[in-house]
């Protein structure tokens, strides 16, 4: 096809997936971008060429073709640098992530301060923040507490004071931690981190989240459960984020693996 066919031949599915993933990866190594971006072309139109022997039209071939090479979202991390090279690596290059990582963990603490408010609401100020048997306060500190709840004993109402404490300071970083995200999207992109390893790390903190506020939410309940809500509400956001960001290191390794350019 020469350069006048070209000019005006419509973009195609091949082209518009080619742009997608160009747009996708501005951040990576010059020369591995262009070794991607010109194997990954050939690759879809000898496809393509294939489908349309079958019988395919050349726009339904070139769709087919796409479909079976796989979303851009799996092709970006063959531009990865492997995991040897991050002792290599500038610390610029963590800047972004570790401010994009410390967000999100400050969104998942703000959910688990709505889940809390949830649950005492269903089960009352207690069941999140109740004291464990054996706690006291003295007759000025009970009066303190007192003062906004009257007509609740010393230890009810300590329960909706810090009922409300872990309520609010847990919503509050949690809206922090959205305007922190929303700023660390203006941070300079530096050198790509390897194909997984954000992810695997953001996994590896949620499980070790997870595992510690649970063994506190055990500790609770074989102690009355007066409490357990505040910890059981930290296991119930992070362990599904430990799963979810899991998946997506492992995703994200198996796609380096499968589409790493030549070198």
């Amino acid at each position: 096809m020469n350069a006048e066919d070209r000019s005006i031949r419509p973009e195609g599915p091949i082209d518009a997936y080619l742009d997608e993933l160009l747009a996708s990866i501005r951040d990576g190594e010059p020369s591995a971008v262009r070794r991607l971006l010109a194997e990954t072309e050939a690759h879809l139109h000898e496809s393509a060429r294939r489908l349309h022997a079958q019988g395919l039209e050349p726009e339904e071939a070139e769709r087919e073709a796409v479909r079976r090479f796989g979303p851009v979202a799996t092709v970006t991390p063959a531009l990865r640098p492997p995991l040897t090279a991050l002792g290599k690596m500038p610390l610029r290059a963590f800047v972004r992530p570790a401010v994009g990582l410390a967000a999100v963990g400050a969104i998942a603490v703000g959910l688990s301060g709505a889940l809390s408010e949830w649950f005492g609401r269903i089960w009352g100020a207690g069941f999140v923040a109740g004291d464990l048997p054996g706690m006291a306060y003295t007759a000025a500190r009970c009066a303190v507490l007192q003062a906004p709840y009257p007509g609740l004993d010393c230890s009810r109402a300590a329960a909706e004071h810090h009922w409300g404490e872990v309520v609010e300071y847990r919503v509050a970083l949690g809206v922090l931690g959205l305007l922190v995200l929303l700023i660390s999207r203006f941070l300079p992109r530096e050198a790509p981190l390897p194909a997984g390893f954000v992810p695997a790390l953001a996994a590896a903190a949620f499980l070790l989240a997870a595992a510690a506020t649970g063994l506190q939410t055990v500790n609770a309940a074989v102690q009355g459960g007066q409490g357990m809500g505040a910890w059981l509400s930290a296991v119930v956001v992070s362990f599904p984020l430990a799963v979810v960001f899991a998946v997506v290191a492992i995703r994200h390794s198996a796609g380096r693996v499968r589409y790493a350019p030549a070198a």
